[in-house]
């Protein structure tokens, strides 16, 4: 190491040291260390200490998968449905739900407890029946609740205690309102994390905002997106007191409406017309400035 080099080295301990000494009393005071913390640190490291304590900030209806874009199976579904799901989503969980009422959820089915059944079906003389009923009450693992209400860090302690990755989010009158998963609490911490499924073409998490082809002045917009995303992205100033994502805010501004699609409303010099739709599900906006 040059004298140089070991002279910076020096000077930075020292400062960091100086900087140190008065350890932070409130977690205001803590966030501003980590903040002024950049002359030190590398910047990914920052922002993973900004992701750890913004946590207790954090609801988990703001990271949480909404009921509507949920991939579960059902309690009756047969082993030939399951697998086209399996084979369709490629995740690694489903929410089981009641045969009763497809808004309850028994349980969770791991890809992995399906394998035994698959190998011995495999295995057998009669080779695999599409149409066998599978008995998914016998697999499923017990459901964790969350309130979609509280806080992240309380939800990674209920994971950590149960050892699961993946929660039911609930409403206060203890309707299925999405799920969630340990993943979701790592991407707060860490940013997104990609895995040899995600399609950045039309994964929201990671395209949520694109510029319109033809279109002067005017995005195309996942409707999950959050209000506060949009907001940074485009310089809007859209109202996120009551809703969070920028198709219940459309939403809300609709009210009570019998068929969504092609609808448009205006809002602060906004026009945010609904391209896509599926029910009362809006999965993309086309919004333009005035």
């Amino acid at each position: 190491m040059s004298e140089d080099s070991s002279s910076s080295s020096s000077w930075s301990m020292r400062g960091l040291k100086r900087w140190l000494s008065t350890a932070p009393e409130t977690r205001d005071e803590l966030i501003r260390l980590v903040h002024d913390s950049r002359q030190f640190l590398e910047p990914d490291t920052v922002e993973m200490l900004e992701g750890v304590l913004d946590l207790p900030a954090t609801q988990v209806r703001e990271i949480m998968t909404p009921r509507p874009n949920v991939v579960g199976v059902a309690e009756t579904d047969t082993l030939s449905d399951i697998m086209d799901v399996f084979i369709e989503s490629t995740h690694s969980r489903y929410p089981v739900f009641d045969s009763q009422d497809d808004e309850a959820v028994i349980g969770i089915l791991l890809a992995k407890d399906l394998i035994p059944i698959m190998t011995k079906l495999l295995r057998s003389d009669d080779g695999i029946d599409e149409g066998k009923q599978v008995s998914v009450k016998e697999l499923v693992r017990q459901p964790v609740y969350i309130n979609e209400n509280a806080r992240s860090d309380t939800l990674l302690r209920s994971l950590q205690k149960t050892q699961v990755h993946m929660a039911i989010v609930v409403d206060d009158f203890g309707n299925t309102v999405g799920v969630v998963t340990m993943e979701d609490l790592l991407e707060e911490i860490v940013g997104d994390i990609v895995d040899e499924h995600d399609d950045f073409e039309e994964d929201s998490d990671f395209n949520n905002i694109v510029k319109h082809e033809t279109k002067d002045k005017t995005w195309v917009v996942q409707a999950a997106t959050s209000i506060e995303d949009c907001n940074e992205e485009l310089g809007t100033d859209f109202d996120d007191s009551e809703v969070d994502t920028m198709g219940g805010l459309v939403m809300q501004t609709l009210g009570e409406v019998s068929d969504l699609e092609n609808e448009t409303v205006t809002i602060d010099g906004w026009q945010l017309t609904i391209m896509d739709v599926e029910g009362r599900f809006i999965h993309r906006l086309e919004i333009t400035r005035l």
